[in-house]
């Protein structure tokens, strides 16, 4: 990897989680005053540009209420967990479409987490022993994407990787499950992330299985479990099959929490998707943007152009700066955010919110009742 690049990849391991915490987000560069920019040499410009490029490409991730309320619930488990009986512990499922900012909301908790126990006892983290044949690592935090398809055993075997604890070929289920059990006590596991579980197989034939094994390890892990995915409600993970009204011991067990895109169907819900605007915009780096103009003026217009997804809104902010930047505009206008393209679902949101405008401004007045 060159010098000057970062690796923001998905954390499939604990080392790589450690970097992606790890690493620090570009700052925002000082602006000068646009005579100064301008007078500037072209190498210094360029320079100068490079760095807000790479601010840019990060930019802030908003906090957003919901945000705040899973974190307090997450922790408010953890707390609860810490002296708990043997057996599982309460845990957090979060339920959600795509682009909603699952992941990034379960990985930043995990994040801020972690950070907090290494300003809290920075020692524990130095130290590494082998015991067992295990080589242990203080690891608080494991966080595992489920891949697509999986079944039970792969989802022990992908902690297995995470914590770096190689198995033997022909390893069964059983084998690889009590093995990473084993090794995650051994490392002082207390968080277990698995994002995206809506890839195990939840289906009335193989929803008790996945319940089972989930019970398992949250029954022999003393760690608190916090599930992602989307579409969980009526999945083999709360019901026994999908057409059951029977609840599995997960639905007993663990607080769900349902987020959505942002509306803006009301007073409330506009100024919720309005201040997470603002936050981005305020964040923006460029000479001639017009503070508050996205927030007050282009909300409405920004949410058809994304339809309410966080996601979606991120990549469109961030592009339009970086076009901002090369074109010499220095501001964010609709204008230009309507040179950029994103993803393809929010293009068709698009598409459909102008289709439905056009349609109402084409009808025709209703004529008035007779009498």
């Amino acid at each position: 990897m060159f010098a000057d690049e970062e690796d923001q990849s998905e954390p499939k391991t604990k080392e790589e989680w450690r970097a992606y915490i790890d690493l620090v987000p570009p700052p925002r560069p000082d602006l000068p005053s646009l005579a100064d920019y301008e007078a500037m040499s072209d190498d210094a410009r360029e320079e100068f540009d490079d760095a807000r490029d790479a601010y840019h490409s990060a930019l802030v991730i908003v906090r957003t209420e919901p945000m705040k309320l899973i974190h307090q619930d997450i922790s408010l488990k953890m707390r609860m967990n810490r002296r708990a009986p043997a057996g599982a512990r309460r845990g957090v499922v979060i339920d959600g479409p795509p682009t909603v900012g699952k992941s990034t909301m379960v990985k930043m908790f995990g994040a801020d987490y972690e950070l907090a126990l290494r300003r809290k006892d920075p020692e524990k983290f130095t130290k590494s022993m082998v015991i067992d044949g295990f080589l242990c690592d203080y690891t608080p935090v494991v966080y595992i994407s489920v891949p697509s398809e999986a079944t039970p055993k792969d989802l022990s075997k992908v902690i297995a990787e995470w914590l770096n604890q190689p198995y033997r070929a022909g390893a069964t289920k059983t084998d690889i499950t009590n093995l990473v059990l084993r090794a995650m006590k051994l490392c002082g596991v207390s968080l277990v992330i698995v994002d995206d579980l809506h890839f195990l197989d939840l289906s009335a034939k193989e929803g008790r299985a996945v319940n089972d094994h989930l019970k398992y390890l949250a029954n022999y892990c003393s760690a608190t479990f916090v599930y992602t995915g989307h579409s969980l409600e009526k999945s083999g993970l709360f019901l026994e099959g999908a057409a059951s009204n029977r609840a599995t011991q997960t639905s007993g067990r663990f607080t769900k929490h349902k987020i959505d895109l942002f509306k803006v169907g009301t007073t409330q819900q506009i100024r919720e998707w309005a201040s997470v605007i603002k936050t981005m915009e305020d964040a923006l780096a460029l000479f001639r943007h017009r503070a508050g103009s996205l927030a007050t003026q282009h909300w409405e217009y920004l949410h058809k152009r994304t339809g309410g997804s966080i996601a979606s809104l991120h990549a469109l902010i961030r592009q339009a700066a970086l076009l901002a930047t090369a074109t010499g505009k220095e501001a964010v206008t609709k204008a230009l955010l309507e040179q950029i393209t994103i993803d393809e679902n929010a293009v068709r949101v698009y598409q459909a919110a102008t289709r439905r405008s056009a349609v109402r401004q084409t009808r025709p007045p209703a004529e008035p009742a007779a009498g």
